[in-house]
């Protein structure tokens, strides 16, 4: 299968997984401010791990890949022909998608995905610790706004040309629609199994984004008339 047609078909699968959230949201019966305590935090516990684990994955890519990694021929590895800068290429095709901060590389993606996991968990105790009463209105409206978010995120990353800045802000941005359709999905059906589903939903949706970064990167690499080809 072809690589452009594989990202295609994830995005297809998240459209429809975006639907059957909505579906959940406007068809079941309202239960809202109906959630124990306990249910509260068994999902705040699940979102802190997932933002921390994304949070070490951003500035320490693969560790667990390395740690979990079965120790064979190294000779057989394909050895990268170009160092890398902020896990990408140190290649003037890919300088849009680093910024430099005090004289270090960064990428500008993963450090906007660090920002809005930080700002997530943050957001999860603040939820956790007082006892916000929400109308079911302002509920369907973070459900919206979050879904929004998230494709605007997807739109901003096949862009042909990117600002760092705005990079950032579409990662964090999308972190932020992550938290509103969970907590939404949560609330408004008072049921931790669809809180857990938009936790799910959410890994779905990210591995969509970073599938629409390769597919970006390798189409990068395809058109340039170097030979390293790190995509």
């Amino acid at each position: 299968m072809k690589k452009k047609n594989y990202v295609f078909y994830y995005v297809i699968i998240s459209i429809f997984a975006a639907l059957l959230l909505l579906i959940f949201a406007f068809r079941s019966p309202l239960n809202i401010n109906t959630v124990s305590f306990n249910e509260k935090m068994l999902l705040a516990i699940i979102i802190i791990i997932g933002c921390s684990y994304g949070v070490s994955l951003a500035f320490y890519p693969g560790w667990l890949k390395r740690k979990t990694k079965i120790k064979g021929n190294s000779d057989n590895e394909k050895k990268p022909t170009r160092r890398r800068c902020g896990h990408h290429p140190d290649c003037d095709k890919f300088e849009y998608h680093t910024i430099q901060i005090k004289n270090k590389t960064y990428c500008s993606g993963c450090l906007g995905l660090s920002l809005g996991s930080i700002i997530a968990i943050i957001l999860i105790i603040i939820y956790l610790v007082f006892n916000i009463i929400w109308s079911s209105r302002i509920l369907y409206s973070f459900m919206i706004i979050g879904l929004i978010l998230i494709f605007l995120s997807y739109i901003e990353t096949v862009f042909p040309r990117r600002n760092n800045i705005i990079h950032i802000i579409s990662n964090i941005a999308l972190v932020m629609g992550f938290f509103l359709a969970t907590i939404s999905i949560f609330e408004i059906t008072g049921d931790i199994a669809n809180g857990i589903l938009g936790v799910l939903l959410c890994i779905l949706w990210l591995d969509t984004r970073i599938q629409l970064s390769h597919w970006k990167h390798r189409k990068i690499c395809s058109k340039c008339k170097e030979n390293c080809k790190m995509y």
